[in-house]
């Protein structure tokens, strides 16, 4: 009977983690920004674009299989990282940063 009821809630705890996970992804809308011949992709997170105050956009973007939360000045071609440890000093946008720079400020 106890050896039952311990199956019962590893399947429930199962189910109830993969819907949440499939909820999640659900509310992401990642988009293909470049992939490279050697697998390496960026990607931005359209779902997560928000419209600050003036020209300030923030977004979550994946750049060579990592994570990372950015502000980027649509009007100055500027970004920023937003985290922990980060110091989130302005710098110009180039490479990867930049394709997301005219993705997100283009819309």
């Amino acid at each position: 009977m106890k050896r039952s009821a311990i199956y019962m809630m590893t399947a429930v705890t199962l189910i109830a983690g993969l819907l949440m996970i499939s909820a999640e992804a659900k509310a992401a809308d990642w988009r293909l920004i470049r992939q490279s011949s050697y697998g390496d992709a960026t990607y931005y997170d359209a779902a997560s674009v928000k419209r600050l105050d003036g020209q300030v956009v923030s977004l979550m973007a994946k750049i060579g299989g990592r994570d990372y939360r950015y502000e980027m000045r649509c009007g100055k071609k500027e970004a920023r990282l937003l985290g922990e440890g980060d110091d989130n000093r302005w710098f110009p946008v180039a490479g990867d940063e930049e394709l997301i720079y005219q993705a997100v400020c283009a819309e």
